[in-house]
């Protein structure tokens, strides 16, 4: 057993003895609980989050893993590799915070106190003194009026690294013999760094509470600051060019948008890139390069001439390099062409020309083509509908956080437009954003305030899908500075980092030209910070199948953590219905990805196929089908048709005789409205569903319906043209539910199929809500499926456009108290954070769903894909690539600026 979780057991048992004692200093050891947050998705359990500052990084085994308040372990590792005996010390004296508490008797070192100076301390508290190995002793209990001095950690640390630095040789004081100042420096970066990582987290957790310590917080940043510059300064005049590119990163994370520490930074950065120009070697040029993005990608249009002028010498190699490039070109000399090319383009990639004779020669210049069933057309965030057009958001935009897939399916969050994941601070998350000015693009800039007006600009249409996160924010972001943000959250929520997958927008752009968020113009011609870009007008004609192309966006890669990416510099969007044959344009390399493909089709492409293109079947779908009811038509009022026609469907004869294709482990049918294997759908005692056919309760259901004389007999059916299954299982609908009447007598109730295209239908159904019933796909947002089903339901996104389109307990539809109860407990849901309570109350959710019947749940339809053996989906660092099965088909693109063609 280790010795923290001892002691951590030891403290919590005396506590709980002296309860009564310390009551009136609980905020000293009674801490709300640790926000978690399961960073693989799925069944969400108590874990650590993944963005917690204790959380140990992935790919760096030597990061502090032990909770900052217990032991600093950075300052743990410093006191072991210190050469320096001063130095040692240093680190092994604080390496367990420890405030120091004189009283008339004694002075001691003891855990950290919650409350600043100039609080009031209780009358009697609780404190646990450090013994001389620095464990924990039992706690004991303090009157407040025998208290004669608190040091705190913070000001002690500082006054320590104060002392380290006035020492010799860095500055004039006697101290120890033998340490050099570059000793000095990196001794109090480290001691002061880990202290403020201290403060932070202690801050998080209340184990220091209150605006007080701003003021202990504030001398602790500033003199880590102050020695950070030092220690650039120092590696400069040393030239010591890696440290020098170490320490630039460090600071341009740390401090973004702090002109003092960006104008240290350029110094260095100038200095190091013109000793990397004058070299001969093309690596060295193109490390030049990438510094220089680095830095300006921090500080956009900082760093005056200087930069200015190692930016035009890069353009002025890379125009030579294209110039030779077109000389051996035209002499025929194809190997010496693609060299000098790919040197031009690794130093400017946006030189005139490069680009095209790249596609030319296949110069490091890959691109990807995938198949769309539809053609898109309206393809920002606010406004895609179709599949192909969700997948163009997914190229063009990119939220704070990006949702990607581990090999299983299950959710990971990495950072999008932020630089770094998000921060917990209290009530909210702080992250800085990847800007940039809008020299940049010559057309608009990106930076912390357009965080601002994309939530204002959704703000404005609160009713959409696209706005569906905004209960959870209390109120708008506040920019810290051009790069820094920081989000507040009005109520908890299981995982807030799928709150910040929201996609951003160039949003002050859009406010100056009077655009809304859902503006046609801007739908059309997408502009986002994404991987990718839309290369204007569709390529094809009335018979040839129409492409849409975009090209990597030049300003996605110029961070160190997306060097060169995207690594595929262009997808294309090539309309499937006109080309005349799939399988041989996969043979051909013509066509890459192809999505949705049908059961039945799944031998045909393996057999075609075999060596060159696999099929995949996605793992985790959260796609399903159901048949919409229009509450605003009276005769979809009736509670006792809509339960009629959701028993009257037998969906696994449906399944079977039009989707199985003979393959029984395919697709499943809802037993209520959520995916039937997730999480939030209901199981018997054995793990199985209950189904929801009863045809003997339909028909009495119905029946019943149509004793009324005035009830209507006959309602319409809306399906997609285009789509051959779906217009057998309609009809097979419509067979079942009219095969309830064949031998009753009386009135019968019948069903007319109208097929449309399938945007006319996703408009009459989401804009118009002009429709009795309708065969539609729902895609749920994310894993949390109680809250997407409230957002579908609620009765304030019933307007044309919103989320609502059934018209679900929509003013004038007739709703019950049932139908009240239903509405109430998903809008209660919204305020739970806590994963088993929220199961439980899942329970009840479809319950009331399958009596109220807001729509009819048919099936869930497994999606089939397939990939060229190309393409490799890498959506990380790592070597190993995942299996396309992973990915979502809705949004697809997930990870794609590290995808590449192999």
């Amino acid at each position: 057993m280790s010795v923290p979780a001892r002691v951590s057991r030891s403290w919590h048992r005396a506590l709980a003895a002296l309860a009564g004692l310390f009551a009136a200093f609980a905020v000293g050891v009674a801490q709300p609980p640790v926000e978690v947050e399961d960073p693989k998705g799925g069944l969400k359990k108590r874990v650590v989050v993944e963005d917690d500052p204790v959380a140990k990084a992935k790919d760096d085994p030597a990061a502090p893993t032990t909770p900052p308040d217990v032991r600093l372990d950075e300052l743990v590792a410093g006191a072991d590799g210190a050469k320096h005996p001063a130095i040692k010390a240093l680190f092994q004296r604080n390496r367990i915070p420890f405030d120091r508490l004189t009283t008339k008797s004694a002075t001691m070192q003891v855990r950290p106190i919650p409350l600043a100076r100039g609080e009031r301390l209780p009358l009697t508290f609780g404190v646990q003194e450090y013994d001389r190995e620095g464990r924990p002793t039992d706690p004991q209990g303090i009157n407040s009026t025998d208290v004669r001095k608190v040091e705190y950690f913070e000001e002690i640390v500082v006054a320590e690294a104060n002392q380290v630095l006035a020492a010799k040789p860095l500055g004039t004081a006697n101290g120890p013999d033998g340490w050099t100042a570059t000793e000095q420096l990196d001794a109090a970066e480290r001691l002061l760094a880990a202290t403020l990582r201290f403060h932070d987290y202690a801050r998080t957790r209340n184990i220091r509470r209150g605006r007080g310590w701003d003021d202990f917080r504030k001398p602790l940043f500033e003199r880590l600051r102050e020695v950070r510059l030092l220690l650039l300064k120092n590696a400069v005049a040393g030239n010591n060019w890696d440290r020098v590119r170490e320490l630039g990163t460090l600071v341009m994370a740390a401090y973004p948008g702090d002109a003092a520490v960006a104008a240290e930074v350029a110094v260095a950065r100038v200095s190091e890139t013109k000793r990397l120009l004058a070299s001969e070697a093309h690596f060295d040029h193109v490390k030049a390069k990438e510094l220089l993005d680095e830095f300006e990608a921090s500080y956009p249009g900082a760093g005056g001439a200087a930069i200015k002028a190692i930016r035009s010498e890069l353009t002025q190699r890379a125009q030579a390099a294209f110039a030779r490039a077109r000389d051996k070109k035209a002499a025929n000399d194809l190997t010496a062409a693609r060299d000098a090319l790919t040197r031009a383009a690794a130093l400017d990639p946006t030189v005139p020309g490069v680009r095209e004779m790249q596609r030319e020669l296949k110069t490091g210049y890959q691109t990807l083509s995938v198949g769309v069933r539809q053609f898109p057309e309206q393809m920002s965030p606010a406004t895609a509908r179709l599949d192909s057009e969700k997948q163009v958001v997914e190229l063009v935009f990119e939220g704070v956080l990006a949702e990607v897939p581990d090999d299983n399916g299950a959710t990971r969050y990495q950072p999008g437009a932020a630089v770094l994941s998000p921060h917990v601070v209290p009530g909210g998350r702080e992250f800085l954003l990847r800007g940039f000015d809008a020299s940049a693009t010559g057309r608009y800039g990106f930076e912390s305030h357009d965080l601002v007006s994309t939530l204002k600009l959704m703000g404005k249409r609160p009713e959409t899908w696209n706005s569906y996160a905004l209960p959870w924010f209390d109120g708008l972001p506040t920019p810290k500075d051009n790069v820094a943000a920081r989000v507040a959250f009005k109520q908890g929520h299981p995982d807030p980092r799928s709150l910040l997958t929201f996609k951003l927008l160039p949003g002050r752009w859009m406010e100056g030209k009077g655009m809304a968020v859902d503006d046609a113009g801007f739908a059309e011609a997408p502009l986002g910070t994404g991987p990718f870009k839309l290369q204007p007008g569709a390529r094809g004609d009335g018979t040839a199948p129409r492409e849409l192309v975009f090209v990597d966006n030049p300003l996605y890669g110029r961070w160190r953590d997306r060097a060169n990416q995207p690594f595929i510099k262009e997808v294309r969007l090539i309309e499937v219905a006109k080309i005349p044959n799939l399988v041989e344009a996969f043979q051909q390399g013509r066509l890459h990805v192809l999505t949705d493909v049908p059961t039945a089709d799944l031998e045909k492409y393996r057999a075609q196929l075999s060596g060159r293109a696999q099929d995949y079947t996605a793992v985790n779908g959260r796609r399903v089908h159901i048949l919409a009811l229009n509450h605003r038509r009276p005769a979809l009022q009736s509670k006792i048709l809509r339960q009629g026609l959701m028993t009257a469907i037998d969906r696994e004869r449906i399944l079977t005789e039009v989707f199985r294709a003979g393959r029984p482990e395919f697709h499943r049918a809802q037993t209520g409205p959520f995916p039937p294997q997730s999480w939030a759908t209901t199981k018997g005692p054995t793990g199985q569903t209950v189904p929801l056919v009863n045809r003997d309760l339909a028909l009495t259901r119905i029946r019943n319906y149509l004793f009324d004389m005035g009830a209507k007999a006959e309602l319409t059916l809306l399906y997609p043209d285009g789509d051959p299954q779906a217009a057998l299982a309609c009809q097979k609908i419509k067979e079942q539910v009219e095969g309830l009447f064949k031998d009753a007598p009386g009135r019968k109730l019948t069903i007319a199929l109208e097929p449309l295209s399938l945007r006319e239908l996703l408009v009459r159904v989401e804009d118009e809500h002009r429709y009795d019933l309708a065969y539609v796909p729902f895609d749920y947002p994310d894993d949390w499926y109680p809250f997407a089903l409230g957002g579908m339901l609620d009765p304030l996104a019933a307007e044309r456009g919103g989320r609502n389109w059934t018209g679900f307990q929509a003013k004038g539809t007739g709703a019950d108290d049932t139908d009240s109860r239903l509405g109430q407990l998903l809008n209660e849901l919204r305020a739970y954070r806590a994963f088993g309570p929220l199961a439980e109350k899942t329970v009840e959710v479809q319950k009331l769903f399958n009596e109220c019947v807001p729509f009819v749940p048919l099936w869930q339809l497994d999606r089939h894909m397939v990939v060229h053996n190309s393409v490799k989906v890498y959506t990380d660092d790592s070597d190993t690539p995942i299996s396309p099965r992973a990915l979502n088909q809705t949004t697809l693109f997930q990870g794609v600026a590290r995808w590449r063609l192999e």
